[in-house]
C-alpha cells in the first residue's frame, strides 16, 4: 500500500549513514539510570521507538564529565567504561528494528537540570542564571581541557557500543552555547572575546570527537536558532555559528531548536512546527542536512516540511511518547487510532522518578503483560463514567476480548476534560478523549450517553455485569454562599460562559490549588474584558503548573492587566454591615474587597455514592476521580492497569 505521506517516509543519507524515513526520535531521556548506566526499563523504552517506525532515534540526557552529572547519577554517564555494555544492547535493540541511532553528548555548565549534583555549576564566566540557585564557578583553561577530553571520550565510548553516530548539544544554553554566546562568555583569553575565540571551545570538541569516532559514524551539532531570552543568541548568530562549524569539513548536520533551558519545551499555548523556517535558513546558509523538531505532533506536518525542502529529517519527542506507534500507523492510514500529545508538559517534565507521559500510561512503568493479549474468560464489563479514566480501562478491556459497555450521564463523553479544554489556550486537551471515543467505535464499545445510574438502578446493573468499573469521576468544590455583595461561582461557571456578559471587576480566588483551573479563569475573564486580579494564600503563583508553562501563562496575564496577591485570604461579605476582604496571610492590613464578580476556586470532589453504595468487591474497581479527584495521568493510568487486570 503506498504511504499517505511519501516525503516523510523516503529514506534520506547523512554523509555515510542512511536511514529509512525522515522521522526522527529526538532527545528525551528517561532518567532510567543506575550509577549513570542504563537501566533494562530505558533499553525498553528506545526499541519501543525503533519498533514503531522512526528512522531514527536521538539518544539524549547523556553527559561527559563528571563536572556535570547529577547526585542521583539518573543521567546517562558516557564517560565511564561501565556504561559501554548497556549502550551496546541499547543500539543492538534499535538496530534489531531498522532503525538508526545517535548519541547526543552534553556538558550542562551552569545549568542543573532534575537535581542536586555534588561539582560546582561550572561556566566560562562566572555570571549566574536565574534558574540555579548558585552563581558558577568560572572554568580555567586546564579546566576546559579536561572537559574537552570528556567529549573525545563519550564519543568513543558510543563508538565501542555501536552506535552510528554522536550529536553535540550546542543549543538551550548549556555549556557550549555558553561559550559561543556573548552574553555569558566575558572571557578576555583564548576562549573569550572574538567570534573566533568563542568558537573555540566547541572547535575542539568537534575535533576531538571527530579523531575519536571511526568513518561511518556521522557527526551532529544542535543548536538554538532563537534563544529566546534578553540579549540571547537569535537566527543570524545561529547561522554564522553554523556557516563556521560547515566550513570546518567535519559536521554532518545540524539539528535546529528554540530557546534555553525553562522555554524549550513548547506548551499548546505556542503553534506548532516554531523552529521550521529557522531551519529552512540553516539549511539553505550552509548546504548540510539539518533536522528540525519542537512541537511537530503529526506526519502530515513532517512530510509537508520536508516535501517543501525547509529540512531534511523531522522529529518528534513527546508526540512519540503519547504513541511510540505513530510513524507505523501514519503509513498505514491509520491516523484515528494515534494517540496524540496534549503539549501540557506534566508528567514528560517532571522525571519523578524518571520518565512518564500524561496519556500513555507505559512510559515509564512498561507494557502491562495483560495489553493486548485475549482475557482466559471474557467478561460482560460494565464502565460507569465516560471521562478518561473509564474509557481507557473500556479502551483496555476491549482490545482484551471483553464485551465493554459505557455508562456516561452527560450529552457527552469527557467529564472534567471538556470542562478543562474551554480553558484559553488548552483546547488541545479534548484530543485525548477524541482518541478514546475514536477508539470505542474501532472496538465496538457500546457507549450509552445520557444514561444516568441512579442508586437504585445499581444492583440491577451489578447483577447483569461480570465487572463493574467506576468512574464517576468528580465536580466543582461547592462556592460559598453569601447573601449580598459579589456573585460568587466556580471555574467550571466561568469557562462554562454561566457568569454576567457585561465585564466588571473580578477577584479570582485560588484556595490552595496551584495548578491551571484558577488561572484559566482569570484568562478566560480577562479575554472577555473583565478587570481581574487572582488572590491566593499560597507564597507563589501557579507553584503547581509546569515550570515551561507558568512563564507564559502569567506573561499573558500580566500583559491584559492582571494583578496579583500572593499569601493573602480571602474573607467574603458576611452581615449587612460588612464587607468583603483581601486578608494578608502573614500580617498586615487587610483592604476592603473591591469585585463585582468572585471566582472561588476550591479542590474538586469525589462523585462516589455510587462507589461507597457497592463497597469493597472483586467484582467492583473505582478508578480516576471517583477515588479522589487528580490529574489525566493518574485517570489513564488507573484506567489501563484496571483494564488490563478484569
Amino acid at each position: 500500500m503506498d504511504s499517505p505521506f511519501p516525503s516523510a517516509f523516503s529514506p534520506f543519507s547523512i554523509g555515510p549513514l542512511t536511514v529509512r524515513n525522515r522521522l526522527v526520535a529526538l532527545p528525551a531521556g528517561t532518567s532510567m539510570a543506575t550509577d549513570g548506566v542504563p537501566t533494562h526499563g530505558d533499553q525498553e523504552h528506545f526499541e519501543r521507538l525503533a519498533q514503531g517506525g522512526v528512522g531514527l532515534i536521538v539518544g539524549g540526557a547523556t553527559v561527559v564529565h563528571p563536572t556535570t552529572t547529577l547526585r542521583s547519577r539518573k543521567l546517562v554517564e558516557a564517560y565511564i567504561d561501565e556504561v559501554v555494555p548497556a549502550l551496546t544492547d541499547k543500539a543492538a535493540a534499535v538496530h534489531r528494528h531498522g532503525a538508526k541511532i545517535i548519541g547526543q553528548l552534553v556538558h550542562l555548565g551552569r545549568e542543573f537540570i532534575g537535581g542536586e549534583s555534588d561539582s560546582p555549576p561550572s561556566a566560562p564566566s562566572a555570571l549566574k542564571t536565574v534558574r540555579d540557585a548558585y552563581p558558577p564557578h568560572e572554568l580555567s583553561a586546564e579546566e576546559i581541557e579536561d572537559i574537552v577530553r570528556g567529549w573525545g571520550v563519550s564519543a568513543a565510548n558510543l563508538a565501542r557500543a555501536g552506535y552510528d553516530g554522536a550529536e553535540i548539544h550546542a543549543a538551550h544554553g548549556y555549556l557550549p552555547a555558553q561559550f559561543m554566546s556573548g552574553a555569558t562568555n566575558l572571557r578576555t583569553d583564548s576562549y573569550g572575546g572574538s567570534f573566533e575565540n568563542r568558537m573555540r571551545f566547541v572547535d575542539e570538541v568537534v575535533a576531538v570527537m571527530r579523531e575519536a569516532m571511526p568513518g561511518h559514524m556521522v557527526l551532529g551539532v544542535r543548536l538554538s536558532a532563537e534563544e529566546e531570552i534578553p540579549g540571547g543568541m537569535d537566527i543570524e548568530d545561529c547561522v554564522r555559528i553554523a556557516r563556521h562549524l560547515a566550513a570546518s569539513g567535519s559536521v554532518d548536520y545540524f539539528s535546529i531548536t528554540h530557546g534555553t533551558r525553562g522555554k524549550y519545551v513548547k506548551d499548546s499555548s505556542h503553534p506548532d512546527a516554531v523552529a521550521v523556517d529557522s531551519a529552512a535558513r540553516v539549511r539553505a546558509e550552509t548546504g548540510l542536512p539539518v533536522l528540525v523538531g519542537q512541537r511537530i505532533r503529526d506526519v502530515a506536518t513532517a512530510d509537508h516540511v520536508v516535501r517543501s525542502g525547509k529540512a531534511d529529517l523531522v522529529g518528534m519527542a513527546r508526540a512519540l511518547l503519547a504513541d511510540p506507534e505513530l510513524p507505523n500507523k501514519s503509513a498505514e492510514g491509520r491516523l484515528a487510532e494515534i494517540r496524540g500529545c496534549l503539549g501540557i508538559n506534566q508528567d514528560c517534565r517532571a522525571f519523578d522518578p524518571h520518565l512518564h507521559c500524561a496519556v500513555n500510561a507505559e512510559i515509564g512503568r512498561g507494557r502491562h503483560p495483560g495489553v493486548g493479549v485475549r482475557a482466559a474468560t471474557v467478561k460482560d464489563v460494565f464502565v460507569i463514567g465516560g471521562g478518561p479514566a473509564g474509557l481507557e480501562a473500556a479502551r483496555v478491556a476491549a482490545g482484551r476480548g471483553h464485551r465493554v459497555t459505557v455508562f456516561e450521564a452527560a450529552a457527552e463523553l469527557g467529564g472534567a476534560v471538556r470542562v478543562a479544554a474551554a480553558s484559553p489556550h488548552r483546547a488541545t486537551i479534548i484530543d485525548v478523549v477524541d482518541y478514546l471515543a475514536g477508539e470505542m467505535r474501532r472496538l465496538k464499545v457500546d457507549v450509552n450517553l445520557g444514561a444516568e445510574i441512579a442508586p437504585d438502578d445499581l444492583a440491577e446493573l451489578v447483577d447483569a455485569a461480570d465487572h463493574v468499573v467506576v468512574a464517576t469521576g468528580s465536580r466543582p468544590g461547592a462556592a460559598p454562599t453569601v447573601g449580598w455583595g459579589p456573585a460568587v461561582v466556580t471555574v467550571d461557571d466561568v469557562l462554562g460562559g454561566r457568569i454576567p456578559a457585561a465585564p466588571g471587576r473580578a477577584v479570582v480566588y485560588d484556595e490552595s490549588d496551584g495548578f491551571w483551573p484558577a488561572y484559566s479563569a482569570a484568562e478566560a475573564l480577562a479575554a472577555r474584558g473583565w478587570d481581574t486580579r487572582v488572590v491566593t494564600p499560597l507564597t507563589a503563583l501557579a507553584s503547581r503548573v509546569p515550570a515551561e508553562s507558568v512563564g507564559p501563562l502569567l506573561g499573558r496575564l500580566g500583559a491584559v492587566g492582571a494583578r496579583f496577591h500572593v499569601a493573602t485570604g480571602l474573607e467574603l461579605p458576611g452581615d449587612d454591615d460588612e464587607v468583603g476582604r483581601l486578608v494578608p496571610v502573614f500580617g498586615g492590613e487587610a483592604v476592603a474587597l473591591d469585585a463585582d464578580l468572585v471566582v472561588w476556586h476550591r479542590p474538586r470532589t469525589a462523585v462516589d455514592g455510587l462507589a461507597r453504595r457497592l463497597g469493597r468487591r472483586d467484582d467492583v474497581s473505582v478508578i480516576g476521580d471517583a477515588l479522589t479527584p487528580r490529574r489525566i495521568s493518574h485517570a489513564i493510568a488507573e484506567g489501563y492497569r484496571v483494564g488490563a487486570e478484569i
